[in-house]
């Protein structure tokens, strides 16, 4: 098929897929394009790499793009009005966020022990773009429902497209392995992982909904609405277990470790029920015991996966990135101030830890940890507390796929796809009155 043909198909495909959006939330509000269109950016890949495909982003690593500083103030702008004009209770908000808040400013605090504070305060800036995006969908009429929308709008547009690039739109969505100089399928993201990373979550997200229907026998009812979905799903699962060479590791145990446990949850209530009123201690006795029994486990994981015991070459770089971090262990680097910027991150040549709680020690220190530890604590509360008891469910089976996937990506206090996830409804959640009406 010519790449022209297939793009049309993929615009009327597109078209299709909307129009069953929007009749499964016909009151979401214009604006709410806003967070949508921020979180695929956040999914896929700064807006400078779409017009300059292959050419960098228009700036050096410690200028940064123009034209991605550009469209995030202007996406800011319209979202503080938005939410000025809506008139949000602030100091309920902030209250009921408090962690995050915490953790927010703290990262902003760093900047200020930082070697390269602009740069710091620049990518600080646009992880703040996260927060006001969650605090718009917030002052949805049902929030819920919203950010129902933006996942299942994002999964309609970014996952066919990614399958077009690959295919049809080589100088987009193809590029080659830095080690070996094989080709991979990259699609919307920039890398393959991130592409697993996107097809991982949405696809899980769609499966979930999907699941619902199902069991309160609503799934086949409307034909359009589960053909919407089946296509979708049918094509994130073929990306996601390595069709067009997009093949991840971490991705496909992550999205099986959520799928067995969304089954568990719904097939044993009095489970879901213990680890809703448990969460805090559950979790915690989980780190353990994964740090007591990881060096058991991890052969028989990364065997089955078809991948090295040393993660491909991951344990080299912890042990560099470690040697930099415990430099300064309390405070760290500061934020957004080690790659790319500092000389001893090109030594190193990659451009992220690839390990989450190895990089935020690495940027803020053992006091970033204890805040990024708070935060978490904060969401199993909400996790608890919410009424919405499918929602609840889902939000067991994100934050562990989450801090699963921190373990060999670094995601944590990072501008990607899961760390808005997990803000959006960190701030959702903590509204406990919203679920009185979408209960």
């Amino acid at each position: 098929m010519p790449p022209k043909i297939a793009l049309i198909a993929y615009i009327v495909l597109l078209i299709w897929l909307l129009r069953i959006e929007r009749r499964q939330n016909p009151k979401a509000s214009p604006a709410l394009w806003i967070p949508t269109l921020f979180f695929m950016i956040m999914g896929s890949r700064p807006v400078a790499l779409w017009i300059y495909p292959g050419r960098g982003t228009g700036g050096s690593v410690a200028e940064g793009s123009p034209i991605d500083r550009l469209v995030l103030i202007c996406f800011i702008l319209i979202a503080l009005v938005v939410i000025y004009r809506r008139k949000i209770e602030w100091s309920q908000l902030l209250k009921n966020n408090r962690w995050l808040i915490l953790l927010y400013l703290f990262l902003g605090l760093s900047i200020f022990w930082s070697d390269y504070p602009f740069n710091s305060f620049k990518r600080w800036f646009k992880l703040i773009g996260i927060l006001i995006m969650g605090f718009m969908i917030m002052s949805e009429q049902k929030p819920l429902q919203a950010l129902e929308s933006i996942f299942r709008r994002s999964a309609y547009i970014l996952i066919p497209l990614s399958i077009v690039l690959i295919k049809y739109f080589p100088a987009y969505g193809v590029s080659y392995a830095y080690h070996s100089g094989l080709p991979m399928g990259t699609g919307v993201a920039t890398q393959k992982n991130g592409l697993g990373a996107l097809c991982c979550v949405l696809v899980f997200f769609l499966i979930w909904r999907s699941f619902l229907k199902w069991r309160a026998g609503e799934l086949f009812k409307i034909r359009s609405h589960w053909l919407a979905d089946a296509i979708v799903i049918g094509i994130g699962l073929f990306l996601l277990f390595g069709g067009g060479k997009t093949y991840s590791a971490t991705s496909i145990l992550v999205f099986i470790v959520g799928m067995m446990l969304l089954i568990l949850l719904y097939r044993f209530r009095t489970l879901t029920k213990f680890l809703r009123d448990n969460i805090k201690i559950v979790l915690i006795m989980s780190v353990a015991l994964f740090i007591l029994y990881s060096s058991f486990l991890l052969p028989f994981v990364t065997s089955s996966l078809g991948r090295r015991e040393d993660l491909t070459e991951r344990d080299i770089i912890w042990e560099k990135v470690y040697e930099v971090a415990k430099s300064q262990p309390v405070l760290g680097t500061g934020y957004g101030a080690f790659w790319g910027l500092d000389p001893r991150s090109y030594e190193i040549k990659v451009n992220q830890s690839h390990n989450g709680y190895l990089e935020v020690y690495l940027q803020v220190g053992i006091v970033g940890l204890v805040f990024l530890s708070s935060f978490i604590l904060e969401f199993c509360g909400n996790i608890r507390r919410i009424i919405n008891y499918d929602w609840g469910v889902f939000m067991i089976c994100f934050l562990t796929m989450w801090l699963l996937t921190n373990y060999t990506e670094a995601t944590f206090i990072n501008s990607n796809l899961s760390w808005s996830m997990i803000v959006f409804l960190t701030i959702i959640s903590s509204n406990l009155g919203l679920y009185s009406r979408e209960a």
